[in-house]
């Protein structure tokens, strides 16, 4: 299904996919730390909002997918960010991270070839040495 209606808005799955990511690895972290997460997810999509679902659900890239549902409902302030993300009408706060790691779990061993770049709060966001992402390993 390409489109969801919320709050009786039409909301296209590519801003769904990234509001519901932004709101699952970030909704306790501060706003730069929000807006940072849909930068890297927009990054891995290469900017293209048909690949925006594609890259939240592969495999071990975000920790929430696969293992825990998301609310019914996403609220509107995680729509508005990520619709401001979507856009690149935000400031970068990932200042070009790849990835990112909530230091409340154990970070992988294979991301010692990821250079940090800057942290919000809980999470740590990284720029990539070598491979495209990092593994789960």
């Amino acid at each position: 299904r390409l489109n969801k209606t919320i709050g009786g808005l039409m909301i296209d799955q590519a801003l769904l996919c990234l509001a519901t990511t932004i709101y699952m690895e970030s909704a306790t972290e501060p706003y730069q730390a929000q807006v940072a997460v849909g930068y890297v997810l927009m990054r891995r999509a290469e900017f293209d909002r048909k690949n925006v679902c594609v890259e939240m659900k592969r495999p071990y890239q975000f920790s929430w997918y696969g293992f825990i549902q998301p609310p019914s409902v996403i609220k509107q302030t995680y729509i508005d960010i990520a619709y401001r993300v979507l856009h690149r009408t935000e400031v970068d706060y990932s200042y070009g991270a790849t990835n990112f790691h909530d230091t409340t779990i154990r970070k992988p061993k294979s991301w010692y070839r990821l250079e940090p770049v800057v942290k919000w709060s809980n999470l740590i966001f990284y720029k990539q040495k070598g491979e495209r992402y990092a593994s789960a390993n």
